[in-house]
């Protein structure tokens, strides 16, 4: 199938470049100087011409000579090294934005979106960016350098300064190529991207694909990721074989003129040999700025292209915090009214459900796989929206209240709780202010049962976790979990399967360490251990994305049959 053809906007990439808050300021002042410099060296084609026509002993001219293109050496070095970190800065910049709007993105855009590929997004794609601008800088020099050696060669002759008008063609034939670069670089930056997508898949499943024996395959699957990418790179090179051709044809055309009809001025005594001399060293100069005008389009396109996916997430309106309430009201009921959702695949995990949960007590959700709990406990962190119904927290809608005020009352313990790279103390302090946290740090530890894990450890808390907490087991890393949620103490809480998949002495600690946690707390649990749902206050059941009973454990045993057979069913896999 025919790919579509991207529009060529120019708005969100001059947007990102707005947002990005680039350095102009330096860019402009390595401009000056480097205006300054060529302004001094376009002199030096005449001396050396002079010098090279016989005037080699005049001490004057050998001794400006040398002394300017010692100096241009030294200013050169840190020209070049402010332009360099002056790229670096707009680099950071751009990163800085993009990964600012990515963490305040909505969850709902973000999903379309595979988390490693952003890895590209936010260094590759910027990188290219960051190179286009220092371009753009680079033809504003180019055409005064450009100006100043033209005008220099008008000074010695109109007429070879006519004739040199005949790279204007040569210049927007070899132009043309460019302008599908901008397609290229964003097949070239998306492959790059669905490769990166593909090697941090893989690296951090290495594991699993040792255990499953499926290294041959991985080679395989590695070489047809890796091909794409170099087909994507071959695109942009074969557009480059067109124009280069021509580009590199201008120095030809420009020493020609110079040389065949420079030297049918010399047979009519219109010009000397040391004007030829001086003009066959200003045609150096010439092409060389006429094929820099075509690398600028040739990077202008390609900076374009690697900004499209930039731009477009930083297009992406984030996630609007303040809202019209904040949540300092009084402990109220959770209600879910005629709550519809889907996700982006279309498929509806709701339907028209509705459901209440007490204040102050223990809310079980449970139901076979695939019946909306988890989708549930999304929408009660407010990650998603529903698609249809609302959320009220008493009588008012979840919508009026702060986002910000809502996140930080609700403690959220997944059935894997990720964990950062870095330290145990740092994952237990996530996300608190450091004095606080140090005030309770000992406290969370040992109400959560971490100080066992500690004690095996040879640098205790300041142990390194490992890539996404691998040096620890899942039990030990839910331990840790739970001390984070002490420090940060939430109003409510929401445990999706927190004590699933646990050998029984961590799901021993953990249980306790949730009892502890939950006491004196409005709390939604998702679990299908019958002693947590026994325990209960209150249990709703679902299937299908609808509520199908709710009440206590002995009442919906005596009521539902559908609610029975669960309970039997869990009771057999125990």
């Amino acid at each position: 199938m025919k790919k579509q053809r991207q529009k060529q906007e120019w708005k969100p990439f001059l947007r990102l470049l707005r947002e990005a808050k680039i350095p102009w300021g330096l860019y402009i002042f390595n401009l000056a100087a480097s205006m300054l410099l060529s302004t001094v060296l376009m002199r030096m084609p005449w001396v050396a011409g002079q010098i090279m026509a016989g005037e080699i002993f005049d001490r004057s001219l050998v001794i400006t000579y040398i002394v300017v293109m010692l100096v241009s050496t030294v200013v050169n070095i840190p020209l070049s090294l402010l332009s360099s970190w002056t790229g670096y800065r707009a680099d950071r910049n751009l990163r800085r934005i993009v990964w600012k709007r990515i963490v305040h993105m909505p969850q709902k855009d973000l999903d379309r979106i595979p988390p490693t590929s952003m890895v590209s997004r936010v260094t590759n794609d910027t990188a290219s960016i960051s190179y286009g601008i220092s371009y753009c800088f680079d033809l504003v020099s180019t055409i005064y350098s450009l100006g100043v050696v033209l005008v220099t060669v008008w000074g010695i002759n109109h007429q070879v300064t006519w004739m040199m008008l005949l790279l204007i063609p040569f210049i927007i034939l070899a132009s043309i190529p460019s302008h599908f670069m901008h397609d290229a670089k964003d097949e070239a930056q998306n492959a790059l991207a669905r490769y990166t997508n593909f090697l941090s898949e893989r690296l951090s499943s290495i594991k699993q694909i040792k255990a499953f024996n499926a290294e041959e395959d991985e080679d395989r699957l590695n070489d047809a990721a890796a091909r794409e990418y170099f087909k994507a790179n071959v695109r942009m090179t074969r557009l480059s074989m067109i124009s280069e051709p021509l580009i590199y044809s201008m120095d030809a055309v420009v020493q020609a003129i110079v040389l065949v009809f420079g030297g049918y001025l010399l047979s009519q005594a219109v010009l000397t040999s040391e004007d030829i001399v001086t003009l066959f060293m200003y045609a150096g100069s010439i092409s060389v700025y006429a094929y820099q005008f075509v690398f600028f389009w040739q990077a202008l396109k390609q900076s374009q292209g690697a900004a499209r996916t930039a731009s477009q997430i930083v297009e992406t309106p984030g996630e609007v915090m303040e809202r019209k309430r904040s949540f300092s009201i009084p402990d109220a009921d959770i209600r879910l009214e005629n709550v519809s959702f889907a996700y982006e695949n279309g498929q509806k995990v709701l339907d028209d459900l509705s459901l209440v949960i007490p204040k102050g007590k223990t809310t079980a959700i449970v139901g076979p796989s695939g019946s909306g709990k988890t989708t549930v406990l999304k929408l009660l962190e407010r990650l998603y929206q529903p698609s249809s119904g609302r959320i009220l927290f008493g009588d008012i809608p979840a919508e009026d209240i702060h986002l910000n005020e809502w996140r930080e009352s609700f403690g959220m313990v997944p059935q894997n709780s990720p964990l950062l790279f870095g330290t145990i103390r740092d994952n237990i302090l996530y996300g608190v202010e450091e004095k606080t946290g140090e005030k309770l740090l000992d406290s969370a530890v040992e109400k959560a049962n971490v100080q066992e894990i500690l004690n095996r450890l040879p640098d205790g808390i300041l142990s390194d976790v490992g890539d996404v907490g691998s040096r620890l087991s899942g039990g030990e890393k839910q331990r840790i979990a739970l001390a984070r949620m002490m420090i940060r103490d939430p109003e409510y809480l929401i445990l999706d399967e927190a004590t699933s998949a646990l050998d029984a002495e961590n799901e021993h600690q953990i249980t306790e360490a949730l009892q502890r946690l939950m006491e004196g707390r409005t709390s939604v649990v998702v679990a299908h251990s019958l002693r947590t749902i026994e325990h209960a206050d209150h249990i709703i059941f679902l299937e299908n994305g609808k509520v199908q009973a709710s009440g206590t454990h002995g009442e919906l045993l005596r009521t539902n049959p559908t609610y029975q057979r669960y309970v039997e069913l869990q009771k057999g896999e125990c």
